[in-house]
């Protein structure tokens, strides 16, 4: 069985990440990770904010790589990626391989990366972020 690394952000049964969103019914606006006190853009209340699943696929926006990292959860050398989601908002995420610039405007798609075993005997998930088709990628900044 796999269970969340950070449960309520993701389902980790999806055969494919899916990440756990909120839409406003008001304006429209999709937030990842999801609200629930209201909208942060026109102000509507709890009660106007939906559950929305989003797809953990979009285009590459952003990246950075880390060389040095004094924490034991994961290994340097990481990419962290910015990704302009096809359901809407930016985030940010791991890739599932460390990437260079010219990288950016590349299409990515999560895929579930496996990070230990937890005391049950579970698989500990959660989505990391990887190159499916180049398309107009050429060069980052201009």
């Amino acid at each position: 069985m796999r269970v969340a690394a950070d449960p309520g952000l993701y389902d980790p049964e999806n055969p494919l990440p899916t990440l756990h969103g909120s839409r406003c019914d008001a304006c429209g606006t999709t937030f990842f990770p999801p609200l629930g006190i209201g909208c942060e853009i026109c102000g509507a209340g709890a009660e106007g904010l939906r559950a929305v699943p989003l797809a953990a696929a979009g285009t590459l926006h952003s990246l950075a790589t880390v060389y040095v990292h004094a924490g034991e959860d994961i290994e340097a050398p990481f990419t962290v990626a910015e990704v302009q989601l096809d359901d809407g908002p930016l985030i940010r995420g791991l890739m599932s391989e460390p990437a260079t610039i010219d990288a950016i405007g590349s299409r990515v798609a999560a895929q579930w990366a496996e990070l230990r075993t937890d005391a049950d005997g579970n698989d500990v998930v959660e989505p990391r972020f990887r190159i499916e088709d180049r398309g107009d990628a050429g060069g980052g900044a201009a």
